[in-house]
């Protein structure tokens, strides 16, 4: 599929590319001069190696959902991974880690994995987590809506949009409940089914 995307794109545009270096105008009903035909039969073949990149994404798809259960990956590792997001379940818990992961290497995970160093799955406490909230969305469409009235000169809307911006922001300073704990029985019940999860 990769390949299929680079090869198919290189061959679409650069012959347009080469093209324009030569001169000829862009969006024309149609060319006269023959000597254009090639470049345009080269793009064609891109078009089609394009589309088998998309055929080769759509059939991966079909295959996923088809398969689900026999291509379910149970470990959270499923490439052998080196770095430190292998080393949760997948999907993930609410939390990072359990446990702040002791480093000694670069490709800590990996690291771990050739020391045979495993998480403890004991002394388990509860983990402080923030709440999800809508301010950051709220204020980013009211920050949204500022830059197009800036951008046209709609000063009603510039000044409605600032105050509401600034409203949202003052609003979201005073809500005092957004923060939870994740239990530490939960959290033991996510890390034993991790540790028991079958290795690669």
């Amino acid at each position: 599929m990769f390949w299929c995307w680079l090869v198919g794109f290189w061959l679409v545009f650069l012959p347009f590319y080469l093209l324009g270096l030569a001169g000829v105008t862009r969006r024309v009903q149609h060319f006269d001069d023959p000597s254009l035909q090639p470049y345009f039969f080269v793009s064609v073949v891109g078009v089609l190696t394009i589309a088998a990149g998309i055929g080769c994404f759509v059939i991966q798809i079909a295959v996923s959902i088809w398969k689900r259960d026999e291509l379910r990956d149970l470990t959270g590792d499923p490439w052998n991974g080196r770095s430190l997001e292998w080393a949760t379940t997948s999907p993930p818990p609410p939390y990072n880690f359990a446990f702040t992961p002791i480093i000694h290497d670069v490709d800590a995970y990996w690291d771990m994995k050739q020391r045979h160093v495993r998480p403890p799955t004991t002394s388990f406490r509860p983990i402080h987590m923030p709440k999800d909230t809508a301010a950051g969305m709220v204020i980013a469409f009211f920050a949204t809506v500022l830059g197009f009235a800036l951008i046209w000169y709609i000063w009603w809307l510039v000044v409605a949009s600032f105050a509401a911006a600034v409203v949202s922001v003052i609003a979201h300073t005073f809500n005092y409940d957004r923060d939870y704990y994740v239990p530490a029985d939960e959290v033991a019940r996510i890390e034993r089914g991790h540790a028991q999860a079958p290795a690669e």
